[in-house]
């Protein structure tokens, strides 16, 4: 019997001798099976010209690979283009999304899509799935549109545009798409023949923010007008609804601007000029008269006047904030006008002071911020914000003057409290108004009865 040394040292011997015997054999390995799939997705962020869709792959593969999607008219499908994803370079082992954004498309249109993969031999593979987006219709922008400042001889046509994204899809001047207004007196004026109208139209421009304006001249007193906004793109029409405005009487009187009130030029891209101090102020620094949103009869900060700032006494409701009667745009809070910003007959600064001046804008009070130095400072022992004006080098003064709320007064000399000219669309109880403290500039929305300052602009 062999010992169990012998066994061990044997071992390695019988060991190589086996691997000797087959080194002769060739190994041979299965070709890698490339997988490539890929899912279509869901359509976001759809707009008038461009939309993003939404994608998947899986791959097992790590070199040149292309994904995408490609895209037609859901009712043609002889023209298919093809859009890879700018966030995906390269290929990745295992599952990964992306996203593709597709532009150059018609408004109001409807498109097929379907996600590819391609790679660097040229194969293309692409979705078992298909899926359809529509481009957003231009009319689902004119809701944002309105007359504003009616006045005995003029109006002024608005419309805000509060995305970014459509906003400079309206300003790309290649896509041709442009905001018009067209009023009569006639009805029947507003039917268009073709591109043109039987009333007057005219061209609103983008001159402030993401405004849009046009000014409406040569207006009859006391006359009502019908008047339409729409949109031009490559020549067809989209048309808003029909909705009227009526001018005031030639008798409406105005205030008169006091003798020290200046209009500030503050070097801004709009041309907007603000007034040296509040509406019902003797001098810069003063807080001047308390108003409640839509009204044009002020108050004092002491309450003296014996006025209460509540929903019992604010005009335009009857009693509680469900019950406006006038710039409602939701049913739940009152009568349905869709009014949204102030008419000239319902501006304290206007009715106050006459000629162009008015309470101002989000947009406007925006501007100022964005194109000023602003500060909180001291002046003549009356703290506030001091805004100046790095092209002009003009400064004007919002003293921290707070608000009024019932018979109260709060927030004096801590906070600034100033009306600007819309509602709140989605609560019109409430509006907006321009709110600052140290180290703090905002834009909000609040109660409209609540009694605030009103610093006037005019252009």
């Amino acid at each position: 019997m062999k010992s169990l040394k012998a066994l061990i040292w044997a071992l390695p011997l019988t060991l190589t001798l086996c691997a000797c015997s087959n080194d002769e054999e060739t190994i041979v390995r299965k070709p890698r099976t490339i997988v490539m799939q890929v899912v279509t997705g869901d359509a976001q962020e759809s707009y008038l010209t461009s939309v993003t869709v939404q994608g998947s792959i899986n791959v097992t593969i790590k070199n040149g690979i292309e994904v995408g999607m490609a895209y037609h008219l859901a009712n043609d499908s002889s023209n298919i283009n093809y859009a890879a994803a700018s966030d995906y370079s390269g290929g990745y082992y295992g599952s990964r999304g992306f996203a593709v954004t597709l532009s150059g498309l018609q408004p109001d249109t409807e498109y097929a899509y379907f996600a590819y993969a391609k790679d660097a031999e040229g194969k293309l593979v692409v979705a078992n799935e298909k899926k359809t987006f529509r481009t957003m219709s231009p009319e689902e922008l004119l809701s944002s549109s309105s007359i504003q400042h009616v006045a005995i001889h003029d109006a002024t046509a608005c419309w805000t545009i509060t995305d970014e994204d459509i906003y400079n899809e309206l300003n790309d001047k290649s896509l041709n798409i442009s905001l018009w207004v067209a009023w009569s007196t006639q009805k029947e004026d507003l039917t268009p023949t073709g591109t043109t109208f039987a009333a007057n139209t005219k061209e609103l421009t983008f001159n402030i923010g993401q405004s849009a304006f046009a000014k409406l001249v040569a207006l009859k007193p006391s006359t009502s007008y019908y008047y339409i906004m729409y949109v031009n793109h490559n020549g067809k029409l989209y048309e808003g609804e029909v909705n009227t405005f009526v001018t005031l009487d030639e008798t409406t009187t105005f205030g008169q601007t006091p003798d020290n009130v200046q209009a500030i030029d503050m070097g801004l891209p709009s041309g907007t000029k603000w007034a040296n101090m509040n509406l019902g102020a003797a001098r810069p620094t003063d807080a001047g008269l308390y108003y409640a949103w839509g009204e044009t009869e002020g108050y004092n900060a002491e309450g003296s006047d014996n006025h209460l700032f509540s929903w019992s006494y604010y005009k335009w409701c009857k009693g509680t904030r469900s019950t406006m009667t006038k710039y409602c745009t939701n049913r739940a809070y009152g009568t349905l006008d869709n009014k949204t910003v102030l008419e000239l007959a319902d501006d304290a600064a206007y009715m106050n002071w006459g000629g162009e001046w008015r309470i101002p804008t989000s947009d406007e009070m925006q501007e100022l911020i964005d194109n000023t130095v602003s500060e909180w400072t001291i002046l003549d022992s009356i703290e506030g914000y001091q805004f100046t004006s790095p092209k002009t080098g003009n400064s004007i003064f919002f003293s921290a003057a707070g608000c009024r709320v019932s018979e109260s007064h709060y927030e004096n000399g801590t906070d600034c409290y100033y009306w600007l000219s819309s509602v709140d669309q989605t609560y019109p109880y409430a509006a907006s108004y321009l709110r600052f403290y140290v180290g703090r500039v905002f834009l909000a929305s609040l109660f409209r009865y609540y009694g605030m300052n009103v610093r006037p602009v005019k252009r």
